[in-house]
């Protein structure tokens, strides 16, 4: 989740210092193609791997700032509102422009945890409209040290192409980061290998890590997903951390 979400290239291209000399003739012709099919736009898949890491610092009890773990400068601000709310207790607000209204909001469940109430819902588009989407995330296995999550969050699993929904699994364990796992096959991946390695490296798709006591909190979010994506995993991370615990009791 960057400022400029769509400009990252997955890819480093060579310098030219590096390139194997051509002879001159060869040299006027290939400056006439593109160096990639894909030209001068930046494409980003999921498939490629790639994660953005970002840093979430506290600013006062209620309000945290997101910046990239390269740049400090805000890019988000995370508010958590106490008490009832008509919008969410976990509300994004773009940092640069406080005229905005919530970006994107979750809301925390009231009623006792049960598998077939949600632990919250999730709206990552103007939550703030009437007819805002609103999204449940239920908690599939409540353990003693480890809890499991299902949440069905957009993705875009094509470049260029719209969101779709995809379900995804949290792991919240107390003495290891919080990560999210794709469910089921990956995009252009035969079955086999999902059934071999469901939880491999390439189903990985974010990781939390929160720092007690109101240290820097790191986040790794899959590159290529889109900013529903994105901002899923934020609002997602902060229900299920004990920061979330503090807006349920309120």
């Amino acid at each position: 989740m960057s400022s400029n979400p769509d400009g990252l290239p997955p890819y480093q291209e060579k310098p030219s210092s590096t390139q194997e000399k051509t002879a001159p003739g060869a040299q006027s012709s290939r400056l006439a193609y593109p160096s990639r099919l894909a030209g001068s736009i930046q494409s980003c898949s999921i498939s490629d791997g790639y994660m953005d890491h970002f840093s979430i610092t506290r600013v006062s009890d209620s309000t945290y700032h997101l910046s990239l773990t390269v740049d400090p400068t805000p890019i988000y601000r995370i508010e958590l509102i106490l008490g009832p709310t008509k919008v969410g207790n976990i509300q994004i607000f773009s940092a640069s422009d406080t005229t905005l209204p919530a970006l994107a909001a979750a809301r925390a469940s009231t009623e006792k945890r049960s598998k077939k109430v949600p632990v919250g819902t999730i709206c990552t588009a103007s939550p703030t409209e009437p007819d805002a989407h609103w999204r449940p995330v239920f908690c599939t296995d409540d353990g003693y040290t480890q809890f499991r999550y299902s949440s069905e969050i957009p993705v875009v699993k094509v470049p260029g192409r719209a969101h779709k929904p995809q379900t995804f699994e949290w792991v919240v364990d107390d003495e290891e980061p919080t990560r999210l796992w794709w469910q089921g096959p990956l995009p252009f991946q035969p079955r086999l290998l999902h059934r071999a390695e469901p939880k491999s490296l390439p189903f990985l798709f974010a990781q939390v890590t929160f720092e007690p006591d109101g240290g820097e909190h790191l986040v790794q979010i899959r590159r290529g997903a889109g900013i529903e994506f994105e901002l899923s995993v934020i609002l997602e991370a902060f229900l299920f951390s004990n920061l979330s615990t503090k807006v349920k009791s309120a």
